[in-house]
């Protein structure tokens, strides 16, 4: 039996920190298999459509001048992805004015848009936050953790999946500062016209637990 998830990290129901825990072991153990894998080929569908926090449908993948996408996988009750709100807000505001479409993507099934707009609020997230309860996004991109990052090029190719740096060396293991900012060196490779010269890392966080289909 599952329960519905609270746009607000809770701080005093033991069960749910322990569940919460064990996720975040499982998101980093799963990370590691799946690093190297292929993931599936993502085709650039312009009929491809993903609610914003206002209801409105946008198309993500249709890029028309942008450089690329850049979408940043998230859960409302991650302790590791809610760490990283300040970082998601100076993403967007440094790469969208150089091109990107820069995302934040819900991909918990359960979640509200209300309690998706609560979250944005609390957080002060980029206003460009769109609802993935189905997992459309999580599936093609090949995440599998959140938060994850995957960039993908105007024709669909993926150019980076992973980390955003490495502020979590592992689940409880903090830095003061991130020492490598991996997903701001794939963007400016491809400012550049360079190849991401990493274009896989693992990213430290929450499993994304599959979507039980009907």
């Amino acid at each position: 039996m599952t329960s519905r998830r609270s746009s607000k990290p809770t701080t005093n129901n033991p069960p749910r920190q322990a569940f919460r825990a064990h996720a975040i072991r499982i998101g980093f153990a799963c990370a590691l298999l799946f690093l190297g894998c292929a993931a599936p080929a993502f085709s650039a569908d312009d009929s491809f459509k993903l609610a914003d926090l206002s209801g409105k449908e946008v198309q993500p993948l249709k890029l028309g001048a942008a450089k690329g996408a850049v979408f940043i996988f998230i859960t409302s009750d991650c302790p590791i992805a809610n760490s990283y709100a300040p970082e998601f807000a100076r993403l967007a505001a440094d790469y969208t004015p150089k091109g990107f479409a820069v995302y934040l993507v819900h991909v918990d099934p359960d979640l509200t848009a209300d309690a998706a707009r609560k979250h944005a609020a609390e957080y002060k997230l980029p206003a460009t936050v769109l609802l993935d309860p189905e997992q459309r996004l999580v599936a093609a991109t090949g995440a599998t953790t959140t938060p994850q990052a995957v960039v993908l090029a105007p024709d669909g190719k993926k150019l980076y999946i992973g980390r955003i740096d490495d502020l979590w060396s592992a689940p409880g293991k903090r830095r003061g500062e991130p020492t490598t900012h991996d997903l701001r060196a794939a963007l400016d490779a491809v400012l550049a016209g360079q190849p991401v010269l990493t274009a896989e890392t693992v990213a430290v966080g929450c499993f994304i637990a599959p979507l039980k289909r009907r």
